[in-house]
């Protein structure tokens, strides 16, 4: 009998042990973000002994560290009734009060659980505070006293200081929980957690040797700990994007399966510009979330494709794109790549109207005049002069004191071209006001005064041409300015003939004419009629040389 009894207590010793190792190691599963690994082990645990009250409270609180409302309440429901009468099933109450966003129920419950002995139970009062940290409704103040009091007794606990460097860094108390987490340091100096949680401290604060020096503590101390492989990654993200590929990947190969994961090795595959295996990736993630999948995927595989010169999946996944995302959600350069592609086709209208899209939304002025140039010209390319000169329009209204001299030009030609000659005049007398020492302006509004006054009966035309021979005479020799001196000429020698009957200030400027181009042909002809004529005092027409 006696033996029995020896292999009795033995047997319960060591089941014991089984469950404590269990329980340990599915918490450690719980504090190396592995929900899913933890609460399968939780659940194990409360399935073989289900009045193991502890176990029910790290499932529970697996559940709502990850927000699964529907694996809480079915937990909770499946907790045995011996357990309800346990301090710590009061604390599993009050953390779901919390969860459902009641915070002065779970105080009230809370309090329950404390008992109102003067001896208060420290793991009560931990399991309390930690629940009060976990949610963002929780009371912080609380839970450091009810730490600080636990402290008193559990002075050797690691978790206790922990949770004190959780609670003060939520109060972004940087200092003091730097302080507690050393504490929990050195109770356990190769916790890979603590390391961890205090490089998070230091990489918010943009200290690099400081944060990388915990963060190798950690991997150090556990090279399977994911959660610092990804604060790497972060870390890296901008900086060295292969690097960062490395800690993603570590980050993927200790951690729980997840298609976050594919989403997180897509995007990063498309900023170090490796198309081809943000495709595959893409693909990977629409092969299994089908109708979940993520808009933007849609839109990362049109960026690939055009990047590869694939301009037609390009076109196919962006418009995609555009159907299954809320328009509200659309950046101007997703509507600037369409515009590109259309431009590739040569499908130059659809390309202006794509490119319009992405301008009213567009919020950066240096962006939003690039965009303007840019429709303008393929309005200008489909000589839609009309149009060209609106959109030049809208670019001197955004920014007039960086309109150059080409933008008035382009701006003043493509009204001429659209016969609004008294817009093309005004421009013009602008581009004459900032550029005074050029032909062009001048030239311009002459040929605009010309085209208004059709029968040469004002003479609008007449100061612009001889203004634009006044500056032209400083550079006689451009065959630009040749040409159009020779032009300006040839205009006041009509007017002067046609209209002022003025023959011998027209034969001037035949003379003048010559003078710049000895074999002038029509200078010659209109020359000898018109010394003819002011022999016989005959009146004579001579054509308008616009």
């Amino acid at each position: 009998m006696k033996q029995k009894i020896i292999i009795l207590v033995l047997t319960c010793f060591l089941l014991s042990g089984v469950f404590s190792q269990s329980l340990e190691q599915a918490i450690k599963q719980y504090r190396y973000e592995r929900y899913h690994t933890a609460a399968e082990l939780f659940q194990k645990i409360v399935s073989t002994n289900p009045a193991e009250t502890q176990a029910w409270y790290w499932l529970i609180k697996t559940h709502l560290a990850v927000n699964d409302q529907a694996a809480v309440l079915t937990s909770f429901r499946t907790i045995p009734p011996d357990v309800h009468l346990q301090p710590l099933y009061k604390v599993i109450e009050g953390s779901i009060s919390l969860f459902s966003g009641d915070s002065a129920k779970a105080q009230t419950e809370f309090k329950v659980a404390l008992g109102t002995g003067r001896k208060k139970n420290p793991l009560i009062q931990m399991a309390i505070a930690e629940m009060n940290i976990l949610f963002d409704k929780g009371n912080l103040y609380s839970a450091i006293d009810l730490l600080m009091e636990a402290s008193k007794k559990e002075k050797k606990n690691p978790n206790l200081y922990e949770a004190l460097g959780d609670a003060y860094r939520k109060l972004y108390n940087g200092s003091e929980s730097f302080r507690n987490y050393q504490q929990a340091l050195e109770l356990t100096a190769n916790d890979p957690v603590v390391n961890y949680k205090i490089g998070k401290i230091y990489q918010t604060q943009n200290n690099e040797s400081v944060y990388m020096q915990y963060y190798t503590n950690a991997i150090n101390a556990d090279p399977e700990f994911g959660p610092v492989y990804y604060q790497l990654y972060y870390a890296n993200y901008f900086k060295d994007v292969n690097k960062a590929l490395t800690y993603l990947q570590n980050f993927i190969r200790y951690s729980e399966p997840d298609i976050k994961h594919e989403y997180l090795l897509t995007d990063l595959y498309f900023v170090s510009k490796k198309y081809t295996e943000a495709i595959q990736e893409s693909n990977t993630i629409i092969a299994v979330e089908k109708e979940k999948t993520k808009p933007r995927i849609y839109k990362l595989l049109a960026y690939s494709y055009e990047a590869l010169d694939d301009n037609k999946k390009a076109e196919a996944y962006l418009k995609e794109y555009f159907v299954k995302e809320n328009d509200t959600n659309y950046a101007a350069k997703d509507f600037e790549l369409m515009a590109k592609i259309s431009e590739k086709n040569k499908q130059h209208t659809d390309a202006a109207i794509w490119y319009e899209k992405a301008l009213q939304i567009e919020k950066d002025n240096v962006q939003k005049i690039q965009l303007i140039k840019r429709i303008s010209m393929l309005y200008k390319v489909q000589k839609q002069y009309d149009k060209q000169a609106y959109w030049s329009a809208q670019l001197y209204a955004l920014s007039p004191e960086k309109f150059s001299n080409v933008d008035l030009f382009n701006w003043g030609v493509a009204n001429y071209n659209a016969q609004d000659y008294q817009m093309a005049d005004s421009v013009f007398a602008i581009y004459v006001t900032k550029y005074p020492e050029q032909s062009f302006g001048y030239y311009w509004r002459a040929r605009s005064n010309a085209a208004i006054d059709t029968a040469m009966t004002e003479g609008l035309a007449i100061p612009h041409y001889e203004s634009l021979i006044e500056v032209g005479l400083k550079d006689s020799t451009n065959a630009t300015t040749k040409k159009w001196l020779i032009q300006a000429y040839g205009y006041i020698a009509a007017y002067k003939v046609n209209t002022e009957k003025q023959y011998p200030e027209a034969l001037a400027c035949y003379d003048r004419i010559l003078a710049l181009d000895p074999g002038n042909d029509d200078a010659e002809k209109y020359k000898g009629i018109l010394t003819k004529m002011i022999e016989t005092t005959k009146p004579i027409e001579v054509p308008n040389n616009k």
